[in-house]
């Protein structure tokens, strides 16, 4: 089982059983799971009212196990699967807009040498902000409902297919670009060492935590940064996210056609 580590560093953490305090069951979908393609070129077939089909991806999380089964959870989601979308007035004009840097290469399951993936994909960009005292001044976070509720919450994202790119890992040199062939299945996962958070806690972003102010003074420690709180500041229940995992329990393919 795995969490995460300080930011600069992004660590894996690695917890024993008894160290777990809740775990979130996530599963991986997309629409559509079937695009065309024009042969005999095997580029994206276009349309007169769209130029590509829209396709979105989908992660949706609940609390799969949990101390405190009635309580909802509220995580910190950069760099992990339920991260959001960039807007185009939060990132360097330099910096794509879609971008998940919890995604992995789309793989082929007939050959995974074989990746499909906008050109960003993977690609970690800081937010306006960087590290504030306060995170909720720059950083995002997300409520997943409790155990008990058996709701879960969906992070969407937009995938521009213009932006869908091919290529092999065969080449011992340059990226050998390579185009899909009809029937190829490919199927969309997160990395494995996104599987965590920085930062968590019980409660409710709207309603208990509302207001409040989400720091980790441990990042500060020692520096010109540190400073105190009091009680209005709210530390991770866990040691930089420790006590949180995450399990993916099925994950997604798109296949061209």
């Amino acid at each position: 089982m795995s969490g995460r580590g300080k930011p600069g560093g992004g660590l894996v953490r690695t917890h024993k059983p008894e160290d777990v305090q809740v775990t979130l069951n996530l599963r991986i979908s997309s629409s559509p799971q079937h695009i065309p393609l024009q042969s005999p070129e095997g580029e994206i077939e276009s349309t007169r009212q769209t130029a590509y089909p829209r396709f979105d991806i989908r992660i949706h999380a609940s609390v799969k196990s949990s101390s405190h089964s009635n309580l909802p959870v509220t995580l910190a989601t950069w760099r992990t699967p339920l991260e959001r979308p960039l807007h185009e007035d939060e990132t360097p004009s330099s910096s794509p807009v879609w971008i998940n840097s919890a995604l992995t290469p789309f793989r082929s399951t007939s050959d995974p040498s074989r990746c499909a993936g906008p050109p960003e994909l993977g690609y970690i960009v800081h937010r306006r902000g960087g590290y504030p005292r306060n995170l909720r001044e720059s950083w995002d976070f997300v409520t997943v409902p409790s155990a008990e509720s058996g709701q879960e919450v969906v992070i969407s994202h937009h995938l521009p297919l213009e932006r869908l790119r091919f290529w092999s890992t065969n080449s011992d040199t340059d990226t050998q670009f390579i185009r899909p062939e009809k029937g190829e299945r490919f199927r969309i996962s997160p990395s494995e060492g996104s599987l965590g958070t920085f930062w968590w806690r019980w409660g409710d972003l709207d309603e208990d935590l509302a207001g409040k102010k989400f720091c980790n003074d441990e990042w500060f420690e020692g520096s010109i940064h540190e400073s105190q709180h009091g009680e209005e500041c709210l530390e991770s229940e866990g040691e930089n996210g420790f006590g949180l995992v995450m399990e993916v329990e099925n994950e997604t393919e798109v296949e061209f056609i």
